[in-house]
């Protein structure tokens, strides 16, 4: 009952085309998927490297740094990012509940400034 993961295709897809976020960044949820943490986040990571204009890249690829403890580096890329995409509701979301969660409250509540102004 379980559908196949696809990660050999997606592997492929990535042989043949290592520039192409968009495999390296369905390979990195299909890994996500298997457990395979690590592997995950250096294909979230390459995806966002390769595609800095797509902010669904970096965010993933924040939310998983954010989830193996990596908070700094998550909170670090977003804030790279957000100049790039400045109403991102999205990055503006995880900047709030990452830095909240290191107890930078000042500087969570800044962001939330910037998603309350965007959703008045």
């Amino acid at each position: 009952g379980e559908p196949p993961d696809g990660e050999e295709s997606l592997r492929t897809a990535v042989e043949l085309n290592p520039e192409n976020a968009t495999a390296h960044h369905a390979l990195g949820l299909s890994l996500v998927r298997l457990q395979r943490y690590q592997e995950a986040l250096r294909e979230l990571g390459q995806a966002a490297e390769l595609d800095p204009d797509d902010p669904n890249m970096v965010y993933v690829y924040a939310v998983a740094l954010n989830s193996l403890g990596e908070s700094r580096e998550a909170i670090r890329r977003l804030q790279a990012a957000l100049p790039r995409h400045p109403n991102n509701r999205e990055i503006l979301g995880a900047l709030v509940s990452f830095l909240r969660d290191i107890g930078d409250n000042a500087g969570a509540r800044r962001y939330a400034e910037q998603l309350r102004a965007l959703q008045p």
